[in-house]
């Protein structure tokens, strides 16, 4: 036969204490420490524990109870929105020390009589529940609410003696085995009773013992106190300590005594004497039989199970009468006899006395009587049947009704748990595809096993195969002093059958309820590491790659038999989703280390080409300077003996000098070539702008190369505007620039052709010039490439020689002093090569005050007097300024407002002005930069030019340069791109 339910639950918590003491090894706190100092519940709140059993510490009755109790003690006190505020409010913070949010509770949920919960989550709850309330006594008060209307019903035929005698019944009605009822005396006023905690609810109560006994003794003597109230409406009973648990006594015991019920007046004791005491009795039967035909309140409103109805037939006479009717009918007829008997013996005995003839007429009287009090005691000893019979199918039914709602809600849990787990495994799997850093994947993977999948540990250690040794462990859920020692320690694994063997080894994944089933095949340090982390159950699986063991995953918990078949079943696929992720983890990294040699081998590469091409710029320079001097005697000596200085010439004589002596000039010009591209690529092509009348130095360039369009039978024309176009640019420069465009185009036209030159203003910040020449044109397909160094066109122009490297010297020529230079062309029809030069700027602001319009200008400088200098200029040329000392406020300044111009110094502190450069161009390619640095820098200056600066400025500079080039750039008018920039400097 199976035992019942309550009986074996606490059959199962007596043998927990047998095998496990309470008080072993369990430091008490005083009563003034409450549990809520534990951050969290240490043991599920309700449905089953970590071992598989229902748990059925407290009925949800005493739950109800009390969160009843608080809403309408507050909703009275303040208001009546103040009692459903109070319990949501209850609910957030019973739901703030439950770690798993699958057993997350709400107000309807708690208000469920059916649900059945942990000693440790009602402590908690009364814990909330007196600190909301602020009443020292609540839990004693609410105690008093906890007689459902089911057990007012199931005790109201017994008296109150009856009632205390059945404790240990009704008490496992409310607990059902965490505690042991005992009844040491009852007598009809007064009642002494004893309640004990089983070990396992001792355990969860823990270090706080004496105040979570405190606070269920107050509960119980609210109960106890509320027995003769609440079942036959009489006065409290009075209740009195004789020794608690919260004492460190073993018992908690109490001294009960209650009012005795009025014994009725005398009209009523006649009445039970001539009608019988089955009248009463048949009334309370029928009172009782009606109090289980009503709906009980706490009855879920659901199918099957709940439908189920109780039925109680009412017990009727036979004959048709009821049992007074015929009871005062069996007096009257015993009366009656009596009656006859005595006439009958007083006709045939005139000598018998008055107390003859009574005693003769009470005979018949008597035997009625007699017959009707049997009568009536079998038909209440029926009825005691048949109320034993109704009580216990009712309870009966009730418990199966409750345990079918706890095997839903334990169903619902469970549903719970795994949407939970697969959401948190899908979430992982994201996670886990989320990032390539191995540190940072194994801190995710911890994350989400402790704080996803709620385990109280959890560690990644990796396995070597060659020296077949356990290592580099990462814990989660333990001191940095744990996690130092787990990451030092190297484990050997050689046991194939010990814990590490199983799951390294043999690549089995392996589950340990009880640690200490496994304890003396585990090695020494993993029995130190299981000793400081307090592991009482585990599961171990291997990180498996294909045939490859990457290490372990294991999580455990602190209780023993706390883990399932389904977490290592859960276990398992986590394992498979790490190993993935830790297997592209580690070839991304080798690909990293590759890179990494790669970028080295690169870097050492470019550094030696660097320095081979330093050491052709450096052969180049010097061999040009030392061609320039031979050149020079040469061109003297030729030029002499065409001047016949030696004597006269023949006309041969004369014709092969001229030869001998243009070769020379192109010779030189070649060298010139080489020795500017040198300097463009070293960063020491130092430009001087000034104010140039870009007219004039165009005539001045087109008249030096006038005798040589002659000598071609050219048509050299030049065209410019009747208004000066006044421009900022190098002179020298400048010339270079229409001279190499005139002497390409001098070079590629036929004999009898003609050449233009136009200037003319293109925009109002820039000034164009144009060179048209009618020779064969350039192929669209060399168009983009006539610029490129050493680039030529050898088959449609196969008799002119040279180095390719004049039309790239004047682009570059052309960039750095902020301009752009195309080239247009038709087959057949010549070529048309333009180029743009910036105008000064004319755009002069009035002093004084600073419109609000003006353009903001940030200044970045850590020198205090160059600030000074330039705020001053600035603000006097109307300006807007703003100042910054070092990069870090610069580049604060520059995300946090917008500028139309900003000048840098290259040497400021925090962060140099080349970093302040490439991080602004990372987000902001508009806003113009002129860079300022001393002039031993200037290469640094350059190389800002390349990196998105429009200009540099070199210390010491002219104000009046620091004007222009401000109005220049910084006037929100139309300007050329950062990457067509030039460069400025000051001589000298």
């Amino acid at each position: 036969m199976q035992p019942h339910g309550d009986e074996s639950d606490m059959k199962t918590g007596m043998m927990e204490d047998a095998v496990s003491p309470p008080h072993a090894g369990i430091q008490l706190w005083p009563k003034d420490r409450t549990i809520l100092e534990r951050e969290v519940m240490e043991f599920r709140p309700f449905g089953l524990d970590e071992q598989g059993h229902a748990i059925r510490d407290l009925s949800g009755m005493s739950i109800r109870a009390v969160v009843v109790y608080l809403e309408k003690s507050l909703a009275l006190e303040r208001g009546a929105s103040a009692g459903s505020q109070a319990v949501e409010d209850l609910c957030h913070l019973l739901n703030q020390r439950i770690k798993d949010p699958v057993y997350h509770v709400t107000p309807e949920f708690l208000k469920n009589a059916w649900n059945s919960y942990t000693y440790e989550f009602t402590a908690y709850l009364y814990e909330f529940c007196e600190r909301m309330s602020g009443d020292p006594r609540f839990v004693f008060r609410g105690g008093m609410e906890k007689a459902s209307s089911i057990m007012q019903v199931l005790a109201r035929p017994f008296s109150l003696s009856q009632i205390y005698g059945k404790f240990p019944y009704f008490g496992n009605k409310f607990a059902s085995g965490s505690v042991e009822f005992r009844v040491v005396e009852v007598t009809p006023t007064s009642a002494t009773l004893a309640m004990k905690f089983s070990g396992r609810t001792l355990r969860q109560f823990g270090p706080y013992r004496r105040r979570c006994a405190q606070l269920m003794c107050q509960a119980a003597q609210g109960i106890m106190a509320a027995v003769p109230v609440r079942v036959h409406g009489l006065p409290p009973a009075t209740l009195t300590d004789l020794s608690c648990i919260a004492n460190d006594d073993e018992w908690c015991q109490w001294a009960i005594r209650w009012q005795v019920e009025g014994q009725g007046t005398w009209r009523h004791r006649v009445w039970q004497i001539v009608a019988g005491p089955g009248k009463d009795r048949s009334s309370q039967v029928r009172l009782h039989a009606s109090h289980l035909h009503e709906p009980a309140e706490d009855t879920p409103s659901k199918g099957t199970v709940g439908d189920r109805g109780v039925e109680v037939a009412p017990i009727h006479a036979a004959a048709g009468t009821t049992p007074s009717q015929r009871h005062v009918t069996w007096s009257f007829c015993g009366a009656l006899a009596g009656l006859t008997l005595a006439v009958g013996l007083r006709v045939m005995n005139p000598s018998a006395t008055l107390g003859e003839l009574i005693l003769l007429g009470l005979v018949p009287v008597l035997v009625a009587w007699m017959l009707i009090n049997r009568y009536l005691r079998l038909e209440s000893q029926q009825r005691e049947a048949v109320i034993q019979e109704q009580i216990t199918f009712l309870e009966s039914r009730h418990e199966e009704l409750r345990e079918a709602y706890l095997g839903q809600e334990q169903t619902r849990v469970e549903l719970r748990r795994k949407v939970a787990q697969l959401t948190a495994l899908h979430r992982a799997g994201l996670l886990f595809s989320s990032t390539l850093d191995r540190e940072a994947l194994m801190q995710k993977v911890l994350e989400a096993l402790t704080s996803d999948l709620q385990y109280d540990r959890a560690m990644i250690s990796f396995y070597d195969p060659v020296r077949r040794v356990v290592m580099n462990a990462r814990v989660l859920g333990v001191s940095p002093e744990i996690q130092a020692f787990a990451r030092a320690c190297e484990i050997p694994v050689t046991d194939p059958m010990s814990p590490e063997g199983i799951v390294l080894l043999q690549g089995q994944p392996l589950l340990v309820g009880d640690v200490q089933a496994v304890w003396d095949r585990m090695h020494p340090l993993n029995q130190q590491l299981a000793l400081l982390t307090k592991t009482k159950a585990w599961i171990a699986v291997p990180l498996k790659i294909k045939d490859r063991i990457l290490g372990s995953l294991t999580v455990d918990r602190i209780q023993a038999h706390s883990l399932t078949q389904d977490d290592l079943e859960l276990m398992m696929t986590v394992a498979h989703q790490v190993a993935i992720a830790l297997d592209n983890a580690s070839a991304y990294e080798q690909i990293e280390d590759l890179n990494v040699g790669l970028e080295v081998k690169v870097r050492e590469r470019t550094a030696e080409l660097e320095q081979a091409d330093c050491l052709r710029s450096q052969f180049l320079s010097h061999a040009s300077h030392e061609l320039k001097t031979p050149l020079t005697s040469i061109k003297g000596f030729l030029q002499n003996l065409l001047d016949e200085l030696t004597g006269p010439l023949n006309e041969k004589q004369q014709r092969y000098l001229s030869r001998m002596l243009d070769n020379s000039n192109r010779l030189i010009r070649m060298i010139e070539d080489l020795l500017d591209r040198t300097r463009i690529q070293s960063g020491r092509l130092d430009l001087v702008p000034d104010e140039i009348d870009l007219g004039h130095c165009v005539a001045d360039a087109v008249e030096q190369l006038r005798l040589l369009a002659q000598a071609k039978q050219q048509t050299l024309e030049a065209v410019a505007p009747p208004v000066p176009l006044m421009v900022w640019a190098d002179r020298d420069r400048l010339i270079q620039i229409v001279t190499n465009l005139l002497q390409n185009a001098v070079k590629f036209t036929p004999e009898g052709g003609s050449i233009m030159v136009t200037v003319r203003q293109e925009t109002q910040t820039l000034a164009g010039v144009c060179v048209c020449d009618t020779g064969p044109g350039i192929p669209p397909e060399f168009l983009e490439q006539v610029f490129d160094p050493f680039f030529r066109i050898k088959q449609a122009r196969s008799g002119v020689k040279g180095l390719g490297l004049g039309l790239s010297i004047v682009r570059r020529l052309v960039e750095l002093q902020g301009g752009t230079i195309v080239a247009r062309s038709e087959p057949g029809q010549g070529a048309e090569l333009s180029f743009t030069i910036p105008l000064l700027p004319t755009i002069a602001m009035p002093r004084g005050n600073v419109s609000t319009e003006a353009p903001r200008i940030l200044v970045v400088d850590d020198d205090p007097d160059i600030r000074q200098l330039l705020q001053d200029r600035l603000r006097a040329r109307g300006y807007r300024v703003q100042s910054a000392v070092d990069g870090v406020r610069a580049l604060e300044a520059v995300r946090a407002e917008t500028f139309e111009g900003m000048i840098l110094d290259i040497g400021i502190p925090s962060m140099d002005g080349m970093d302040v450069l490439r991080q602004i161009r990372v987000w902001d390619q508009q806003i113009p930069i002129v860079m300022v640095t001393a002039s031993g820098a200037k290469e640094l200056a350059v190389r800002a030019i390349g990196m998105g600066a429009q200009a540099y400025m070199l210390k010491p500079f002219d104000v009046d340069e620091l004007q222009r080039v401000a109005d220049y750039w910084f006037r929100p008018v139309e300007r050329p791109s950062s990457e067509s920039a030039g460069e400025l400097s000051t001589p000298g």
